[in-house]
């Protein structure tokens, strides 16, 4: 029977709470605050609304919003410290220190090679990837570059150099014990 009882009584709804999106101070002067919010990149309503909202706020002169760099351009004639912990209080976002954290374009970079990658290995059917590409490409131009007998371009032996290190350092299997 509890059972029953518990089917039959209304649920509760919890109330969800909402957390700001984390945002980063990228750069502040007397006048000028530009406020990056990552998260929400392309994201146009809510740089609208963030606009709309911020322009309100006594002290902001001017609010740039710009969803295609996730970033907030504030022109103010007040104190800085204040504009920010108001953006806070209303919650706006939060502001996080962005000494810790990765850049995009390092997760850009990071995920191009990544996936290109996996396609050569997909291709290749594991048996090529892009450090075992850059030293063959190395080493081809070392031996290119002896044929033609050119010493003006990287050196043959720099490029088998670094052919060499690139493939030991990308070689991730260990060998077995003998």
């Amino acid at each position: 029977m509890p059972i029953k009882k518990q089917l039959l009584q209304p649920r509760r709804r919890e109330k969800q709470v909402h957390e700001p999106p984390l945002a980063f101070i990228s750069h502040r002067t007397r006048s000028r605050i530009r406020i990056r919010v990552p998260s929400k990149k392309g994201d146009h309503a809510f740089f609208a609304s963030v606009a709309e909202k911020m322009s309100a706020v006594e002290g902001i002169g001017t609010v740039g919003a710009n969803p295609l760099t996730a970033s907030v351009l504030l022109l103010h004639s007040s104190d800085p410290d204040r504009i920010i912990e108001r953006s806070v209080a209303e919650g706006f976002f939060r502001i996080g220190d962005a000494a810790h954290t990765r850049t995009n374009l390092h997760r850009r970079v990071f995920t191009a090679f990544d996936t290109a990658d996996a396609a050569l290995r997909d291709v290749t059917g594991n048996e090529l990837d892009v450090g075992g590409t850059a030293f063959l490409a190395l080493v081809g131009m070392g031996i290119y570059q002896i044929w033609r007998g050119n010493i003006a371009a990287i050196p043959w032996y720099a490029a088998a150099w670094y052919a060499l290190n690139i493939f030991l350092k990308s070689n991730t299997e260990k060998q077995p014990a003998q």
